[in-house]
């Protein structure tokens, strides 16, 4: 009996399913951005995918563009930062837990800097009316009461 093989065919079909797979499993590739705030110099923007509701927190990345590059923390330039927040519905306060520093707007380009802190380490910081905060705060919080 003649089996037919289309090993070929088979290879590059497990091939695309698998950089198609990857491609969904990476936040930076499927992230929409979408706008909170913006003024002369900067603009903020929050990844609705990236909300996770933990009890009466949410934790939530923020992007931030500025219009032309900064010093990060190390002395590199950076035109951008990508931020990870807990935010307490309840109380009105906020945690920054992580952020990227991206020498290109959008959070593209090379990553010049990255700043992690323990979650448990960390201090709350009021979330001050009018801050982009604020806006997120309505955005991740309300929705789920």
């Amino acid at each position: 009996m003649k089996r037919f093989c289309c090993s070929g065919f088979n290879k590059i079909l497990a091939c695309s399913v698998g950089v198609a797979a990857l491609s969904l499993l990476s936040p930076a590739v499927h992230a929409e951005w979408a706008e909170l705030d913006k003024d002369e110099e900067t603009s903020y923007f929050w990844n609705k995918d990236s909300v996770k509701a933990v009890h009466v927190s949410r934790y939530a990345w923020t992007l931030m563009d500025l219009s032309k590059a900064t010093k990060a923390p190390n002395g590199e330039n950076y035109q951008s930062a990508m931020v990870r927040w807990r935010v307490y519905c309840k109380t009105d306060m906020a945690v920054k837990l992580s952020v990227s520093y991206f020498n290109k707007p959008q959070g593209k380009g090379r990553e010049v800097a990255v700043q992690d802190d323990q979650e448990w380490r960390t201090k709350e910081a009021p979330i001050r009316p009018g801050t982009y905060l604020a806006v997120l705060k309505k955005e991740i919080c309300d929705s789920a009461g």
